[in-house]
């Protein structure tokens, strides 16, 4: 039971026994927190041992870790960096080597043997640029961008032997890691940009025209305004009454037209409808019936849509939406008529094959049908989604696209390398023809003696080229005496050839001259275009294809250069010496670029560690314990532990017998 404490003779035993043992409890807890702080050496644990600072402290705890993962990430790429530093280098000081040998090649001093010895040292250079575009660090290809193959040590790498020419397989993209800056930093090159790896192009010029489908996305449109579709909500009115439709989450044309008719219905069925109309949506009001779409507000999605229409008792086409060609576009939407069944004739360097596309349904399919070739060739849709584009992945070789005898296909699409609108200036690998000015040019003389004479001047294309034949020869020998080519009736014919590439000259006429086209004068236009020849008896002339493209890569002009000292080709072994120059000039802004980059990853690892040390000793001042305060403070409390376990154990033991001793 309880009894009266002398000590505080109106507070209870109870009372005073509750009163020590939560002192005690205190003084117990506090000093377990100083021996936790002993021994972790943090005064902040856990968010309740200083909630005002919990969230600075989680956020620089966080900002600590993601720096960690930073520094990794650029000694990383430091480390790739060098070694693309390096490997430029190495590059650049062998095409400077090379050029030196092409350059005391040329003129007096060589000869037909010394040049042989020297194309064996250039090939040996070509095996060399071949390894070090090869090469690899921590995994990564230098030069393949965002491609690796094989991995460290492995013998596959993003250049190889392909034939006769060097094939590159890695991408246009460098690889990228975050290294605390405002973007991405590539960390490593890739062969398009800094060895040319990819710059031949045959760029298709015809616009396929793809017609608008049911499934076409939204997002494949380029818009009636030409700005994309910018989805809302648009405004419908049906006889008078309105309704808004909300196309924000449509995503295919059939949505459009299934919200916009359901509204319709939903207001009168008999009123109408909006369906597809060739490259966009029409929009038809039955008889007796007024619809009208806009847009509502600032809203653009019905002029996008290019429905802003108004039909009464018929119907009103809305303005083409511009679809964009998509790997999924159907062949059979395609506005321009295409030869699907003939085919292209691709022909890289000596080997020659057919793409068939009789069996293709799809731009995928026509991509696919290509790269299954293995020709080092690879099609793609042009950036404006408008046409297509064939790539050659093979320096040193000559890329032609000609058509199948009889087709058109590369013509409709645009991608024939030798064709009435192919520029002269691109004959011969860019270096064009050679003309007389004001005179003429090049002679056609066929068997019955006449001698047509052909000026060029004013002439850019090979259609142009033809149209002067023509021309000439009908001021020689009269009208009606020219036609295409496999035209009988004629006298002389003149035109592309229909299988393969090249100018294609016929001559019906009948006598003891031979048929043969020549230069004239100091013009060198025959042999340029390829036509130079004498065929005596024969009938026909088939011009070389001379409008071939090539990569225009450091490996090319290495394998020209070769070609050219084996072959003692003095015209040859300038023009690759020429533009190995270039590549020399190439390869040193590529080099200046990583060393940039090289040089930013040095600078942010020197930053990062001083923020390193600041975000550390901030952290620290917020929750690491002051040691020397702790331990001051731990015996204190020891003191004080002692001092209340020896005062409530005298006064729990006090009683009224006490007292009255």
């Amino acid at each position: 039971m309880s009894r009266i404490n002398l000590t505080g003779s109106r507070t209870s035993t109870l009372l005073l026994s509750d009163h020590f043992l939560g002192s005690l409890r205190k003084t117990q807890s506090s000093l377990l927190t100083a021996q936790a702080q002993i021994s972790s050496g943090l005064k902040v644990a856990k968010p309740s041992d200083a909630p005002q600072s919990t969230s600075a402290v989680l956020w620089l705890q966080g900002a600590l870790e993601a720096r960690a993962q930073r520094q990794n990430n650029l000694t990383f790429a430091g480390a790739v960096l060098d070694n693309v530093d390096a490997a430029m280098a190495d590059a650049s000081n062998l095409v400077l080597e090379a050029k030196s040998i092409g350059s005391s090649q040329i003129g007096i001093g060589s000869s037909s043997d010394t040049r042989k010895n020297q194309a064996l040292i250039i090939d040996a250079q070509i095996k060399a640029m071949l390894d070090i575009t090869n090469r690899q660090a921590q995994g990564v290809s230098l030069f393949g961008g965002t491609t690796t193959l094989g991995g460290a040590g492995s013998n596959q790498g993003v250049f190889a032997e392909f034939l006769g020419g060097i094939r590159y397989v890695g991408s246009t993209t460098n690889l990228k890691t975050d290294v605390g800056l405002d973007q991405p930093m590539a960390l490593n090159s890739n062969g398009s940009d800094a060895f040319g790896a990819l710059s031949a192009r045959v760029k298709g010029d015809a616009d396929l025209n793809p017609q608008a489908t049911a499934a076409t996305h939204l997002a494949d449109l380029d818009g009636a305004q030409g700005m994309g579709v910018r989805k809302g909500t648009i405004q419908i009115d049906v006889d008078g009454t309105i309704v808004n439709i909300d196309l924000s989450s449509a995503d295919t044309l059939a949505d459009v037209i299934t919200r916009v008719n359901s509204a319709i219905s939903g207001i009168d069925p008999a009123a109408g409808s909006l369906g597809l109309s060739g490259g966009g949506l029409a929009l038809t009001a039955d008889l007796g019936h007024t619809i009208a779409i806009a847009d509502i507000g600032t809203s653009q999605t019905a002029a996008d849509l290019g429905i802003t229409l108004s039909a009464t008792d018929g119907t009103q086409a809305g303005d083409d939406l511009n679809p964009r060609l998509t790997a999924l576009t159907a062949l059979a939407s395609l506005g321009a008529s295409v030869d699907l069944a003939s085919g292209l004739k691709i022909t890289q360097g000596s080997t020659t094959k057919v793409a068939d596309f009789s069996s293709a349904a799809t731009i995928q399919d026509m991509i696919n049908i290509v790269d299954q070739l293995n020709l080092g060739v690879k099609m793609e849709i042009n950036q404006a989604g408008t046409g297509l584009n064939l790539i050659s992945q093979v320096s040193g070789l000559g890329l032609s696209i000609g058509e199948v005898s009889g087709g058109s296909t590369a013509t409709d699409l645009g991608v024939r390398t030798y064709a009435n609108s192919t520029a002269l200036t691109d004959l011969n690998y860019g270096l064009g023809i050679h003309t007389e000015a004001g005179a003429p040019d090049f002679s056609v003389t066929l068997h019955d003696g006449s001698r047509v004479e052909v000026n060029l001047d004013g002439v850019t294309d090979i259609g142009g080229v033809v149209d002067a034949v023509r021309t000439a020869a009908q001021s020689l020998l009269g009208p009606g005496s020219i036609g295409a080519i496999g035209d009988a009736g004629t006298l002389f014919n003149v035109g592309l050839a229909g299988d393969g590439n090249g100018l294609v000259f016929e001559d019906n006429t009948v006598g003891a001259s031979d048929f043969q086209i020549a230069n004239v004068g100091i013009s060198l236009a025959a042999s340029d275009l390829g036509i130079a020849g004498n065929v005596q008896a024969g009938s026909s002339i088939s011009g070389a294809d001379v409008a071939r493209v090539c990569v225009e890569s450091v490996f090319t002009h290495l394998i020209n250069l070769r070609d050219s000292l084996a072959s003692d080709d003095t015209r040859g072994i300038t023009l690759a010496t020429s533009a190995l120059e270039t590549d020399t000039e190439t390869l040193a802004r590529v080099h200046a670029d990583v060393g940039v980059r090289a040089q930013r990853v040095q600078q942010q690892k020197d930053r990062s560690e001083d923020l390193k040390i600041m975000e550390k000793s901030m952290l620290s001042d917020l929750q690491d314990a002051d040691l020397a305060e702790v331990i001051t403070r731990f015996a204190q409390l020891q003191q004080q532990l002692e001092a209340t376990l020896q005062v409530g154990s005298q006064n729990l033991q006090l009683s009224l017998l006490d007292f009255l001793r």
